[in-house]
């Protein structure tokens, strides 16, 4: 399985790219990618073409084939850069992630669904950006994109889901602006 770690977007109300934010220690970047790696997942950075020149070349990178169309924009990458294998996606800008929380998404895996992601209690919608993408869901990825359709969550209606439940909902908080971080 290949692990990809979310960092090319614009972070306009961040103020700042949310992938350098300094949350646990050290860049969120290097933080996260070190999770990855020490899981012994095989981690992939999707990227904008700036990010791609300034990241470390010990960082295997996937540059976003498509500008500012949101995280579909790194699934398509990877899937076109290895389409017979699933992808574990997660977002750069979700802080409190742990080694946990993603071995709670390996260990849920199965074959009898597409996407398998998590789901906070009394939220409407699950998650999109801590996610597993098996093969199966990747023709309904492609054509979203191929209409103009953007939005992760349609491609959850269109496939078989497995959602769970986080252990403590913290662990998938998402950072958007500089309050989300206090």
């Amino acid at each position: 399985m290949k692990a990809l770690m979310l960092i090319g977007g614009k972070s306009e109300r961040m103020g700042v790219e949310k992938h350098l934010l300094e949350v646990n220690g050290r860049a969120q970047y290097h933080h996260l990618y070190n999770l990855l790696a020490e899981m012994g997942l095989d981690v992939c950075v999707s990227c904008n073409i700036e990010q791609y020149r300034s990241l470390p070349e010990s960082h295997y990178k996937l540059v976003d084939q498509y500008n500012a169309i949101g995280p579909i924009g790194g699934l398509v990458a990877a899937i076109n850069h290895r389409p017979q294998e699933p992808w574990l996606v997660v977002a750069c800008d979700l802080v409190n992630v742990t080694k946990g929380t993603i071995q709670k998404l390996l260990d849920a895996m199965d074959d009898a669904h597409d996407i398998i992601t998590y789901q906070k209690e009394n939220i409407d919608y699950p998650e999109t950006t801590i996610t597993i993408y098996q093969p199966t869901s990747f023709r309904k990825v492609l054509d979203q994109v191929e209409m103009g359709l953007y939005g992760l969550q349609r491609i959850l209606d269109d496939c078989k889901v497995k959602k769970i439940s986080p252990e403590d909902s913290s662990e998938l908080k998402n950072v958007n602006t500089p309050e989300d971080l206090g």
